[in-house]
């Protein structure tokens, strides 16, 4: 990986005093990512005590700058030439943030300016602080910054529900224009191009500190990102089969109902004038946040309950018309008859969704070597792969360039194994070398 400071990057040998400035920065501005580890001309130093790095980071994080951060900032690390590099990946936020010590003044409130962290005048200062308590507008109230947008693949969607709108109809009808004319957020998330992607990033363990993985789900209509997302998590919700008695019984990682609801609920429910929903999968559970927290006016019981406030009526129109969601307060109370309501955590700048993942489903997947069998008598050899292949296909639909190792990882199988179930496919290709190259799934 080639490592170059720009408007969204900034490389710091070690943990400083600036650190806490150049955070403000991109809270102010951008999406960025900072590296530690790595020195101003892009070569890789590495940090020689990585958790204890990563503790500092976090302090510095919550007790250092204002208001709370929660949510928009994203501690990691990957190995580049045998070193480790701590990633910190900082979404903007809605607020003015600035350094807790120097307050909110010109020595404590920063923007990022190319490849600088620049201080703010005190003129910029009060505007933002005015634009912070100021009302949101709505997704059909924001102008986009773009100008034309086609909407093909959201006229399939409608047609394939007995809608037929033409480009008039359908812009006027789902509200795709600001009152001057212009086209809407709402217009841009719907759209068949656009600049909007929704992340799935698996990790290794029970936490972040390990990225094994990550997809981007988007640049296009927001329908096909949600069914390709959804698609993906029914990869990752794998399958244990038993026999009991003359009947075949299955049982899965996590009830799939619950699971699509969370997702629905948190693409519904988002503030996207902040940043996109995620998904983070790791070893026990699987995550998914929305930024925003609950909309105004609604409260935790009302939400548990199922009374539900949209954030986004428009956009839940859509997802109403197209069969994704109820508009009857069914999703929460139906995923608390699977899970408890600790599973959600509720907080003023996000909602963060954890599905645990079942224990006996667990259990069965911790097979060690090449062709284990399933810890049931009466299933067969050819079953596991054939469950393992049809994992491995969803797997590559969603992600054609999934690697064999993060195959391994999902399949809980070795590489040799995926390798082989792969040769002895009639269904997959490999198009490409294995660097490079991508999967194809022949029907």
């Amino acid at each position: 990986m080639k490592f170059q400071e720009s408007e969204s990057i900034e490389l710091k040998r070690t943990l400083n005093k600036d650190f806490a400035k150049e955070v403000v920065a991109f809270l102010n501005t951008r999406n960025g990512v900072i590296y530690i580890g790595v020195d101003d001309n892009g070569d890789v130093l590495g940090v020689s005590n990585v958790d204890k790095t990563m503790r500092e980071i976090r302090d510095i994080i919550r007790d250092q700058i204002l208001p709370s951060t929660e949510g928009l900032c994203e501690i990691g690390s990957l190995l580049e030439d045998d070193k480790t590099v701590i990633t910190i990946r900082v979404t903007k936020g809605t607020k003015l943030y600035y350094i807790k010590k120097e307050g909110r003044s010109a020595t404590g409130c920063f923007y990022r300016d190319g490849t600088s962290s620049t201080p703010m005048s005190e003129e910029e200062i009060e505007r933002r602080f005015i634009k912070t308590y100021s009302k949101h507008l709505s997704m059909i109230e924001t102008p986009s910054s773009q100008k034309n947008f086609s909407f093909n693949q959201l006229k399939i969607y409608y047609s394939s529900k007995g809608y037929h709108l033409n480009d008039e109809t359908l812009v006027d009808n789902l509200h795709l224009k600001t009152d001057d004319g212009r086209y809407n957020f709402l217009a841009e998330l719907l759209s068949d191009e656009n600049r909007i992607s929704i992340k799935v990033a698996r990790f290794q363990g029970e936490d972040k500190s390990v990225l094994l993985e990550k997809s981007e789900y988007g640049y296009q209509c927001l329908l096909v990102a949600i069914d390709r997302v959804i698609n993906r998590l029914e990869a990752e919700n794998i399958t244990k089969s038993r026999i009991v008695g003359a009947q075949r019984v299955d049982k899965r990682l996590m009830d799939m109902a619950s699971l699509r609801e969370v997702f629905i609920n948190a693409i519904a429910h988002n503030d996207w004038s902040i940043v996109e929903p995620a998904v983070y999968i790791f070893s026990n559970h699987i995550e998914v946040i929305s930024h925003g927290g609950l909309p105004d006016g609604e409260t935790k019981e009302m939400f548990f309950k199922g009374i539900s406030t949209p954030r986004n009526k428009e956009l839940m129109r859509v997802l109403s018309d197209l069969k994704y969601v109820e508009q009857t307060g069914y999703g929460v109370p139906e995923v608390l008859k699977h899970y408890d309501k600790n599973v959600f955590d509720i907080e003023e700048n996000y909602i963060n969704v954890s599905i645990p993942y079942d224990a006996e489903v667990m259990a069965s997947m911790h097979v060690t070597d090449v062709g284990a069998k399933h810890d049931t008598e009466n299933d067969t050899e050819n079953d596991t792969e054939n469950d393992t292949e049809k994992t491995i296909i969803s797997a590559i639909k969603s992600n054609p360039y999934v690697s064999q190792e993060a195959l391994a990882k999902l399949c809980n199988k070795s590489r040799i194994t995926i390798s082989r179930i792969i040769k002895k496919s009639n269904k997959i290709k490999r198009v490409g070398p294995d660097k490079g190259g991508h999967w194809e799934i022949i029907d």
